[in-house]
């Protein structure tokens, strides 16, 4: 079980700070955020028109179609860029009506490549090496694109409704404007925790991804507004590049978009590890190895009872975050020691009297390779015979039953 630390509040959050630290230089976020913004450029405004074509399908949206498109624009494309792409945005919107089924099919191609990189980017945040299968994958990714502009729609209908309901535009412009600075950090935290929840293929925790995505919202409009400053004050775009200044500046301002998201993305996917001081741990593979050793151990009482456990019940008796856990399970289901049911519930399938010490050693910590030929290799393999010897007469049952009389 995880044990209380005996750090102050100050270290355990100091340390908490560059633990997070690492992990977005692990991750490579700047250099990410470079990768996602080139494809961002390529594939905004296809998911824009897609986004405009489902919402065009249902009529009770159709006035709101246009304060849709404004939202949208003021949070993908700062005020201050210029008019030029906004402008280039909107009539490519509303040309959507006039595209060929050959046009449409290739603007969902285009958002396809762009959903799709976004999925990679953050399964490899949250440690995800395998990929969902096709068909979940396009699950996923269909109902993105038809079910969150439908969705989006109706929390603009509902919002309009209450404006108008209330006549806070006439009674107190003050307190709708605060409405309104509201509204748009609910509607920014809400798609954020559907991405974070949904996107990666790991378990998420609600309360993760709305704090996560709480975070995300309130750090976007602090680079809103210091991005509009920066622009506005300090930086010479439009003394050196002229005419062309709305293109280095809206390019640097979805760079920042994709970097405050990702960092976003990262401090969810960290927020497992602050229960039981878990960021402090040694990423090695000894600790993967006993991790392996405790989720098994869980499973096989769990199986004694006819229950699976769910990873938040795994978490309560492995000392790492749900990544990490993900990892050590999906690589005990691909040697078909455990598998994953419904409701990302995992089960154990096979007797822990049948899986040894030196299995397990050899899949986490060292496998035995070929080494004719390589002096180095045949020495180590030559000492650490002995020991995987001594681990293949002990199995997981013997391990378990050792550590119950401790």
């Amino acid at each position: 079980m995880l044990r209380m630390s005996s750090l102050s509040r100050f270290e355990r959050q100091t340390g908490f700070a560059g633990f997070l630290l690492r992990r977005m230089a692990g991750t490579r976020v700047l250099q990410v955020a470079g990768s996602l913004t080139f494809t961002t450029l390529l594939a905004l405004v296809p998911l824009l028109t897609i986004a405009l074509i489902v919402l065009s399908a249902f009529p009770v949206f159709s006035e709101f179609s246009t304060r849709f498109k404004l939202l949208l624009l003021s949070t993908l494309v700062p005020e201050f860029a210029g008019k030029v792409i906004t402008v280039y945005m909107r009539q490519f919107a509303d040309n959507a009506e006039k595209l060929t089924a050959v046009g449409v099919v290739m603007l969902v191609l285009t958002s396809l490549m762009l959903m799709s990189t976004i999925e990679r980017t953050f399964n490899a945040i949250w440690g995800v090496r395998s990929t969902r299968p096709m068909l979940q994958q396009g699950l996923v990714y269909w109902g993105m694109l038809t079910l969150g502009p439908v969705a989006l729609g109706l929390a603009l209908l509902a919002w309009r409704w209450l404006f108008k309901s209330s006549h806070l535009e006439a009674h107190s412009p003050v307190l709708a404007g605060l409405l309104e600075i509201g509204g748009t950090l609910l509607f920014t935290s809400t798609v954020l925790c559907l991405l974070y929840r949904i996107v990666p293929d790991r378990f998420v925790p609600m309360r993760h991804a709305v704090w996560g995505a709480g975070i995300t919202a309130v750090l976007l409009e602090v680079m809103r507004a210091t991005f509009g400053f920066y622009i506005g004050k300090i930086a010479s775009y439009k003394l050196v590049y002229g005419a062309f200044a709305s293109l280095p500046i809206f390019l640097l301002w979805v760079y920042c978009l994709w970097l405050v998201v990702l960092a976003g993305a990262v401090i969810t996917a960290s927020m497992s590890w602050w229960s039981g001081d878990a960021w402090r741990r040694r990423f090695e593979p000894r600790r993967r190895y006993l991790d392996a050793l405790e989720v098994l151990v869980m499973l096989d009482s769990a199986q004694a009872s006819g229950s699976a456990m769910t990873p938040a019940q795994l978490r309560q008796g492995v000392r790492a975050g749900f990544d990490e856990l993900g990892s050590v399970l999906d690589r005990l289901a691909r040697e078909g020691y455990v598998m994953r049911g419904q409701r990302d519930t995992w089960v154990l399938m096979k007797k822990l009297a049948s899986i040894t010490l030196a299995d397990l050693f050899r899949l986490f910590v060292y496998r035995p390779q070929n080494s004719a030929g390589d002096p180095a290799a045949q020495t180590l393999e030559a000492t650490m015979a002995p020991m995987l010897a001594a681990l293949q007469d002990v199995t997981v049952e013997d391990f378990a039953r050792r550590l119950e009389r401790k």
